[in-house]
């Protein structure tokens, strides 16, 4: 088992927290300690002074998705819910965390890279990054809530189509569709997230809060928190079905 509190690094600097995914040799596939971690490094954040966040990824890359290759080991419907309950309460808390939160995205935001960016306040990408969802690539389901928050940014035509192709969108049309806030050059990239990181947390901490809980409110009607129970039945044991195996098999070329 790996360690998590190597694979999800957190520091702190100048009143900015930054996590960063820390798999690179898995392109920051996101494991289920990792799911597990990030409520934990977003608390002790919170715990420890910080005024914004920015999670990304080491390497070269945000994060290439959910480990497929631990997803690939689910047999039953007890450990499909566990591996489900992990990134969808993670993703959750990251959705409702009070600080603003900044995804730095270059290289491959995919599947639930994607989900946690999405969960995400802002994101800026390199001129390199590439975005995706192939879960009906998969044949597994979504549930209503990043789904909800996928539409929010792109629009129901758009999150159709990313969800439904499954294919994979360059930075500049994900900026064009409202994906995210702005592109820069790879070289660019951190210095902007530094920039605007620090000036969030230099401003008034109880106005950005409450600007976050209003816009927040007024998305809360689409974005529950929470599965109804027979939709958690379908997300869940859509890991277990023959079509899954069968792509997650073609998915690694075997």
């Amino acid at each position: 088992m790996e360690d998590k509190f190597d694979i999800v690094q957190t520091e702190i600097v100048d009143g900015v927290g930054w996590i960063t995914l820390n798999r690179p040799g898995m392109r920051n596939a996101i494991s289920h300690d990792m799911w597990m971690a990030i409520p934990e490094k977003l608390s002790w954040m919170h715990d420890n002074g910080a005024k914004a966040v920015v999670f990304c990824g080491a390497g070269g890359n945000f994060a290439s998705g959910a480990d497929l290759e631990e997803m690939e080991q689910i047999d039953n419907y007890a450990r499909a819910q566990t591996f489900w309950h992990a990134l969808s309460e993670a993703l959750d808390y990251v959705y409702a965390f009070e600080l603003p939160l900044i995804a730095m995205i270059d290289g491959a935001c995919i599947g639930g890279g994607l989900l946690l960016s999405v969960a995400c306040d802002l994101r800026y990408a390199s001129a390199n990054a590439s975005f995706g969802v192939p879960v009906s690539r998969l044949g597994i389901v979504l549930d209503d809530d990043n789904i909800a928050r996928l539409t929010y940014l792109v629009g129901p035509a758009k999150a159709k189509e990313i969800l439904f192709t499954g294919d994979v969108i360059t930075a500049q049309e994900a900026h064009s569709i409202g994906l995210v806030n702005r592109v820069e050059d790879v070289a660019d990239l951190r210095a902007t997230v530094e920039r605007v990181s620090k000036r969030i947390a230099e401003n008034g901490y109880a106005s950005i809060i409450e600007s976050k809980r209003s816009v927040r409110r007024a998305m809360s009607e689409g974005a529950r928190s929470g599965l109804l129970p027979q939709h958690e039945t379908v997300v869940v044991s859509s890991y277990l079905t023959s079509d899954f195996r069968t792509r997650i098999k073609r998915f690694f070329g075997d």
